[in-house]
């Protein structure tokens, strides 16, 4: 049997994604992960950077490096087979330097469960994958 979250898991996570971040509720932004979430995690964010591998890494790490700094409009959300994917309006920075930038991060689950996470957004050439990919972004924001 299958370990793939279920489309509606999937659906349910990505509806309240945003929300949850931009509340600041992290234990409850990283318990909706878990719904989707069974086994191991892989990342790329972004891609063309070094993988990241950990549930925490891609959930608690993630949120408390950018969640002062970012907030998330959900644009789009599709759920196909075993990958989902969606599209965000990202404002990053603090008044009045704020940046918009929109993502397109991927999701997609062997059947064990295990979840490879592929992010999107504007990158400079100069970011190599030893380079630091968020520093142009949060330029002394934190």
């Amino acid at each position: 049997m299958s370990a793939v979250p279920s489309r509606q898991a999937r659906l349910a996570h990505a509806a309240k994604h945003a929300e949850l971040w931009n509340a600041g509720q992290r234990e409850d932004w990283i318990a909706s992960w878990r719904t989707i979430a069974p086994a191991e995690v892989r990342m790329f964010d972004p891609v063309g950077t070094e993988e990241k591998l950990g549930f925490d890494t891609a959930t608690g790490d993630a949120f408390d490096m950018f969640q002062s700094v970012l907030k998330i409009k959900m644009i789009t959300v599709q759920v196909n087979g075993n990958e989902m994917a969606w599209v965000c309006e990202n404002y990053f920075g603090t008044e009045p330097n704020v940046q918009m930038a929109y993502s397109i991060e991927t999701f997609a689950w062997d059947d064990s469960g295990n979840l490879l996470i592929k992010t999107y957004y504007p990158m400079p050439e100069s970011v190599g994958s030893d380079g630091d990919p968020y520093a142009h972004l949060l330029n002394d924001q934190q």
